[in-house]
Formats: structure tokens, sequence, C-alpha cells
């Protein structure tokens, strides 16, 4: 099973043999593209059954179990049920890619046939067995398929002069069975009914235009466009039939008597009914599962961001079938000293013994050397980082993170009007990218209303300046300490104080002018230091300073100054926090144990404080140094282009 999906899809429905099914078939893109999968409905035996370029759409596997129609672009493909023996049967299927969900495929009854609409918008059958595909409709409006049991008609919707309408083609002749009536039609296995949805009703018709029942099925949901058509599921003894309402699936008698309710988790992307007909399988964001009527889903495949595809349907595992375990998707791995990602690391915050990371939009990890697993928060396969990243909205870009004990804090934004900032904040117990702690705006020739962000074992603090409506300058900045996920201000706007870092209960603050400030966690000034900074950095009874050309070691107890270095005398400031800082060659990034790390046009130094030592760290794009050693992200290979590597306190080149 694979670990931390949090999404699941199941496949769209489908009629189903009366042998009983053994295996539960969905599609994922947990590997960055789409696959398709199969399970045991005890949520044992996750089998993949597609490898390769991937990009699988609308699985529907045939009413006597035996194969699975599939998609891939504009071309189907039929496979035997453990996904061996793959056929291309038609090339010239409508296929948009922004409205992949909305393109049906339909099975007959006896598994012989298939329906589709075809790129020029007329509906096409194909023989399974072979043989070309035969246009059955005329003219270019048609859509949505679903064959009759016998696979001699086809119900598809109409589009069109004299309008939208509802049709039955049979022996090349149309029927209308219904006008003003547009939706994804599901034929009846037993032949004597067609459900089609509209918004918020379900009509039944016969076959012949006799409207059987209409019934109001409340609110409308996202099911009829998210998952595969149609968005409905009958039992095979066509008694029952299954549809979505808000955030439940719901079961009614074609009679009219009784309904049943099976609560979700997650938008639901497709339902097929077991063939015993007590019991649906479900696919939604949150995973595949199955649940008894009156009851609610159980996830037996969960998924992560970005895995889950529509559709889902039930095949019995054939005799002497091979079935082969799914591929590694995961977007990290480790080894003792090292961790590599499947996407560049920019951004790492190192506390103690643990490393925190970003990837991606919503995805972050933690990691331990030594450990078994990094910790990931949020998406954790290849399907994270894999898609378009979203346009808006928090979380798509990190521009800061700090790691303090169990919690991983992080600033994010994104433009607008205005530059939009917040403060995210996870801990080692969660598995998502956590919750907002802070949020602000500020025009865009403005520092960031959220910035500067510090921590160290129990304490976090953040700045955060005060919109500006009027006043043609930037507010100034004033600290905020984050008391469990609560912030509270220490410091107020007049002062203008600009966090730098945090050690034990103690926060280096900078002034406008440079000169710093050492603060207790409530604001309290221990003592002031009179120096032109550009940054600093705090760990012990080291006060690490960076001015123009030197880097100066103060005594935070005494005020003492330990030591002087001289550096380049080139651009230089506090750690960037941005994506670039233009113009900046040198940063002080960090200090530990009496070492300070800085980085010169691109190369990191450790630098011992005590006799002026100076190595770098090859290939090193970016460090931090904590008592335990040195976590430093370089680039790999592919398919591994991000690693972090740890080096023990002991073992550094000093």
């Amino acid at each position: 099973m694979w670990s931390a999906l949090a999404a699941a899809v199941v496949l769209g429905s489908s009629h189903a043999s009366a042998s009983p099914p053994s295996r539960i078939v969905f599609a994922s893109s947990r590997t960055g593209v789409s696959q398709l999968y199969s399970v045991e409905p005890s949520g044992t035996g996750l089998a993949q059954l597609t490898f390769g370029a991937g990009g699988w759409q609308q699985r529907q596997p045939s009413p006597d179990g035996r194969y699975v129609a599939a998609l891939r672009r504009s071309e189907l493909w039929v496979m035997r049920a453990d996904g061996s023996g793959a056929r291309l049967v038609a090339s010239n299927v409508d296929y948009d890619p922004t409205e992949a969900n909305l393109t049906a495929v339909s099975w007959s009854g006896n598994s012989r046939r298939l329906a589709y609409r075809g790129s020029d918008w007329n509906i096409w059958t194909v023989a399974v067995a072979g043989g070309p595909p035969r246009r059955v409709s005329r003219g270019s409006d048609a859509g949505w398929p679903s064959l009759s049991p016998d696979g001699r008609s086809v119900a598809f919707v109409h589009y069109g002069k004299p309008g939208v309408r509802l049709v039955v083609l049979r022996n090349r002749h149309e029927h209308v069975v219904a006008r003003g009536v547009k939706g994804f039609p599901a034929w009846s296995p037993d032949g004597r009914s067609i459900a089609i949805q509209e918004d918020a009703e379900l009509d039944l018709f016969s076959p012949t235009g006799r409207l059987q029942r209409a019934f109001l099925v409340g609110s409308t949901s996202d099911c009829l466009t998210d998952c595969v058509p149609p968005p409905l599921a009958w039992s095979y003894d066509s008694r029952r039939l299954a549809y979505v309402e808000a955030d439940a699936i719901h079961v009614l008698q074609r009679s009219g008597n009784g309904v049943w309710a099976l609560a979700v988790k997650g938008l639901v992307k497709g339902l097929a009914f077991s063939p015993g007909g007590n019991a649906l399988a479900v696919a939604t964001t949150a995973g595949i599962g199955t649940g008894a009527l009156d009851d609610q889903v159980r996830i037996l495949v969960p998924f992560g961001p970005g895995e889950a595809q529509p559709g889902i349907g039930w095949s019995p595992a054939p005799p002497g079938g091979s079935y082969r375990p799914p591929e590694d998707a995961s977007l990290v791995r480790i080894s003792a000293r090292e961790l590599e990602a499947r996407v560049p690391i920019t951004k790492l915050s190192a506390d103690g013994d643990r490393v925190g990371y970003w990837l991606c939009p919503h995805s972050l990890g933690a990691w331990r050397p030594g450990d078994a697993r990094p910790l990931a928060f949020g998406g954790s396969t290849r399907a994270a980082c894999s898609g378009p990243p979203p346009t808006a909205g928090f979380g798509i870009y990190v521009f800061d993170l700090s790691f303090a004990g169990d919690r991983l804090a992080y600033l994010t934004e994104w433009d607008a009007n205005e530059i939009h900032t917040a403060l995210m904040l996870t801990t080692l117990d969660r598995t998502d990218d956590g919750v907002e702690i802070a949020e602000g705006a500020a025009s865009r020739d403005f520092p960031l209303a959220l910035g500067d962000l510090a921590g160290g074992g129990l304490t976090l603090v953040y700045g955060f300046r005060e919109p500006q409506v009027t006043s043609p300058h930037p507010a100034p900045e004033a600290i905020w300490r984050i008391d469990g996920t609560k912030p509270v201000q220490i410091t107020h706007g007049p002062d203008d104080l600009q966090p730098l870092a945090v050690d034990q209960g103690r926060i280096v603050a900078r002034r406008p002018d440079g000169s710093l400030e050492l603060l207790d966690v409530d604001g309290g000034v221990l003592r002031s230091f009179d120096v032109p900074a550009l940054g600093a950095v705090l760990e012990g009874d080291d006060l690490v300073v960076l001015v123009q050309g030197e880097l100066r070691d103060y005594s935070p107890s005494t005020g003492k100054l330990l030591s002087v270095w001289p550096l380049p005398d080139v651009p230089s400031a506090g750690r960037c926090r941005l994506t670039s800082c233009p113009g900046i060659r040198l940063t002080l990034d960090d200090a530990a144990r009496g070492v300070a790390v800085y980085t010169l046009d691109g190369v990191v130094h450790l630098l011992r404080l005590r006799d002026g030592e100076d190595k770098t760290v090859p290939g090193a794009t970016t460090a931090e140094l904590t008592g335990a050693g040195l976590f430093y992200a370089y680039p790999g290979e592919d398919p591994w282009p991000g690693r972090i590597r740890f080096v023990p306190f002991d073992e550094l080149p000093l």
C-alpha cells in the first residue's frame, strides 16, 4: 500500500457480471501521470495495471469483468483486467484536456461493443474483438452516449436545432425520448429505464419516451462535472440507483420507496455498485473506499494532493492474472545521512537534530538523520509536485521557513493588486501543510506585511507591518511571538524592530540604523549593541554580527567584543529570505558551537570564530548549522535533483 495518499479516485459506473468481483479498478496520478490500479475490496493486494507514459483517463471495466477500457487522450484502449494485452481500438475520440472528465465511454451489456463521442461530435461504436469504428449518429452535436444492455441501441443527448433532447438511436433511427433534457444518460441493466440527472432533478424515462419517475434530489453536486460520466450508478438488478447530493451519496429505489445515505469524506469523483447491490465503491478526493447502504465510506486506498482521478469499477481477478506492485511514487527517499527529493530543494531550516524543508505548493517535510522515514506535511507523492501550480492562494510559494522544536512555520505570498502574505504553521504530529496564523497585505513598492521569521527551541517570532493606506512611507515593524498557535505582540510599531535570530528564549532584533537589541521573549531589553549591523545570528554566548567587510563575535552576556574577522568588502546582508537578493553577494546564514556559516557568491563557507579558519562546503547551495551538525542542500542528478546532506559536528572540515 502506498503511503500518505489523501485523495482517491474511483472509476465511472459500469454494469458487471453475475460472478462476484474480487477487485476494484481505479486510476491515480500518484506517479505524476495517470496510471491504472486495482485493489481487493478488503484494501489488500494493491496492484498497478499500467506503466510508462501514463495519461490514462476514463477507466471502465466491462460488464463481464474481463476487460478494462481506458482513454489516453484521443485514443480508446482495451486491456485485460490485470492490465496485460492492451490494444488500441479507436483513435478518434473527442478529447479536451481542459474537460477530460466529460468524455464518456460506454460498454454494451454483453461486453462486445463500446460507444463514445468522436472528434466530429458524432456517436461512434467499435467492436472489442476488432474492426474499424462505425459512426451511428448524424450531424455534429451529439454527446455522452450510453449503450443499451443488448448493445443494439444507444441513448445520447442531441444539441442544436430543434433544441436539446434525449435521443435513443436504434437501427440508425433516432427516437426523441424527451425534449429540453440534458445531462449524462445511464441505461439500467435490465434495459427498462434511462436515468438522466440535470441539476437537482433526476428523471427516469422508458426507452420509448414515457416519463417513469421524477425525483427531486436536492442540491446539485460537483460530481456532475468531476465524475466519469454518468455521475450515477445502477445496481446490477436495476432496483437501485445511486447519485451524489452535497456531501453524501444517496441511494433510492427505482420504485420510489426507500432512500439510503452514505457519508463520504472529500469530493466524490465516481461510484459503482457491488454485484450484490448492497455496497458501493466510491472515489473521492480522500481515497478509494467502499461502504454499505446507510453507512459511511471506509477508505481503502488514501490519496494525497493531486493524486485523484475520476472513475471506478469492479472487476474479477482473472485466473492466472499477473498483478504487479505499484512503482515507487514517493517525493523523497532517505539514507542514514542523506535525503533525496524529486524536486530541487531551495528552502530549509534546521533545529537540533532535525531539518524542515519545502518541496512545492502545499508539500513540506521534516527529517531526522537515522529515522526510518521522513515526515510529510501535505503531499508526499510525485503527484503533489507534478501538476501546474495554482495561480493564486497561500501555500503556492514559500519564501521563508523556520523549524523550532515540534513546529514548522513558514511564510507564503501571492500577488494581486497588493502583495498578500501569510504565516502558516504545522507541527510534527500533523500530516497536512498546517493552518494560517496571520495574514497581511502591502503595496508593491513597500516591504512585505509579514516577514523576518526566526525560531529555535520553544520560541518562534516574526515581524509584522500594519497596512499603510495614505502614508507614502512603509509602516514600522513590530515583533510578534507565536505561543502555540496564537500570535502575541511583544514590541510595537514605534520601536521599528526587525527580528533576526532566536536562541534559548532570547531574540536579536535590528533597528533601522543597524544597532541591535537583545530581547527576552516578552520584548524586554536585555542588552543593546551600538553597531552598524547588516545581519546577526545568535547561539549560546556568541552573537555573530555581519558588518560591512567583517564578521564580529560579541558575548551577549557581557557585551564584550570577542573577535573580528575580515570578509570581502562586497554588497552584503543578513539571511536572504526571498528567492533572490538583487546585488547581494554575501549573506550571514547561521552559527553554532563557535562556527559561523556565510555564503559568498553562491558558495557556502564555515568560519571558526576562535581562529578565523575558513572552509568551503563544495556543492552546497544553502546550509544551516546546529549543535548536532551541518544540514546543507545541494543539486543532485535526475530523477532526484533535490538533496540534503547531514554532516555531524565533529566531522566538519575545521
